[in-house]
């Protein structure tokens, strides 16, 4: 039988002979035979592997930018978090200066301000040694020393020794920082008047520096000079924050 089909022609009984005019004609189609080839095809040896180390490269291409996502956002956030301490680091050493020179307006005679350590209401104990900020160490003693040494190299500060007046947790100063807050905040003063180094008469002029120190380790260091000449009332002459 071939694809094409054959023809069958079916004849009645009493039409046998010849078969004319009485015979039925039908066409019958075979169904097409497919031969499949001998030799099923065969991969070459380098597909086998092929899927495998494109799955590799992509899960790796993935890994890597995933990482570099992770990376970016950390270091987003930690920058993000530096930024806000320093700020209330900032506006703390402020607010401790400003409250140092409240205190100090109402004290008739400065030279008791400058030279003993500890004279006003806001300190946690002795004026030295070591308080905790975080996870770092702070020690009053060499805090003091460090401020001398740089105000000895900063145009226009006071030539007396910087005294430290104030030093407490800003939360104990103002308490309506928020609870977390761990920034601890130092108040020195120094003679500003025209003969510091008499010590028979009152200052007339005050230089009074206020300090923070955040739990990341931020510092912010501003610096206020008041003077007050006679029995008039005490004004600021200059503010400005150190670098």
């Amino acid at each position: 039988m071939n694809d094409k089909g054959a023809t069958v022609r079916r004849c009645d009984g009493a039409k046998m002979r010849g078969c004319e005019g009485g015979c039925e004609v039908r066409t019958v189609t075979a169904p097409r035979t497919v031969t499949a080839p001998s030799h099923p095809r065969t991969l070459a040896p380098f597909d086998h592997g092929i899927a495998l180390v494109i799955v590799m490269m992509t899960i790796t291409l993935l890994t890597a930018l995933g990482t570099a996502l992770t990376l970016a956002t950390i270091t987003e956030t930690a920058i993000a978090a530096n930024y806000r301490e320093a700020t209330e680091v900032f506006y703390a050493a402020e607010a401790a200066a400003e409250f140092a020179t409240q205190e100090i307006d109402a004290v008739a005679d400065w030279s008791d301000v400058i030279f003993q350590s500890g004279q006003s209401a806001f300190v946690d104990g002795p004026a030295g040694g070591l308080r905790t900020v975080g996870a770092a160490t702070l020690d009053l003693t060499d805090a003091t020393r460090d401020v001398n040494a740089i105000a000895a190299g900063v145009p226009g500060t006071a030539s007396g020794d910087w005294v430290l007046y104030a030093f407490g947790r800003f939360q104990d100063l103002v308490p309506s920082s928020p609870s977390r807050s761990q920034i601890y905040v130092t108040v020195w003063v120094a003679d500003r008047s025209e003969t510091p180094d008499d010590e028979r008469s009152s200052p007339d002029a005050l230089s009074i520096l206020g300090q923070a120190y955040g739990a990341r380790g931020s510092r912010r260091t501003v610096e206020t000079i008041v003077a007050r000449e006679g029995a008039s009332p005490m004004h600021t002459r200059s503010w400005r924050e150190w670098r």
